[in-house]
């Protein structure tokens, strides 16, 4: 017997306008990069991955931070952002790094992450909107990625960044399902 399919909830708070970059954030681990493939694939779009991105021009993330501070971090990954976005002649599908909007509000940081991304249209990604059931996926999904992370912590910056992730998205897609259930929802959502 092949289990249930996982409920995806979709709340799409504003209609996507044709010809704008398609911008997925949320926590870590939750298919923003599986998602952002399969999205480009479907729309001829590229996808362009942050993380990875940081990865090969600048280091990697966790030896970058333990070296030079997750402040650091913040300002050459925002600054690449700002800088794969501008780069692109047509419009793509951006994959935001898990903490992209979780600076606090008042900050220059959070202001300029918070302008790019509302270049274009934004879809956030959450497991669930329980927070204890949220939490706990994440922090699992995120010590199986073989980065270095601890559960406390990743389960401590998860449940301070619950109610960012929560209220952030033009569409909100909540679900455990398979990132190919997923795109097939919000495709038709998407005006491409």
């Amino acid at each position: 017997m092949s289990p249930a399919p996982a409920d995806i909830t979709i709340d799409q708070r504003h209609t996507m306008t044709p010809r704008e970059h398609i911008f997925l954030i949320g926590p870590g681990g939750v298919g923003k990069s599986t998602l952002g493939r399969l999205l480009a694939t479907h729309s001829d779009r590229t996808a362009v991955d942050l993380d990875l991105e940081f990865c090969d021009r600048i280091g990697e993330i966790g030896a970058f931070i333990r070296k030079d501070g997750y402040q650091r971090y913040r300002e050459l990954n925002l600054a690449l952002a700002k800088d794969l976005v501008a780069a692109q002649p047509a419009p793509i599908v951006f994959v935001t790094s898990s903490g992209f909007l979780a600076a606090a509000e008042d900050t220059q940081d959070y202001r300029q992450a918070f302008a790019l991304v509302g270049t274009g249209y934004s879809i956030c990604l959450l497991p669930s909107l329980d927070r204890d059931t949220a939490t706990e996926i994440v922090a699992s999904r995120q010590l199986l990625r073989g980065f270095g992370a601890e559960r406390l912590s990743e389960t401590d910056k998860f449940r301070r960044r619950f109610d960012i992730y929560r209220a952030l998205g033009d569409l909100l897609v909540v679900s455990t399902a398979a990132p190919e259930a997923i795109a097939e929802r919000v495709m038709p959502m998407l005006r491409l």
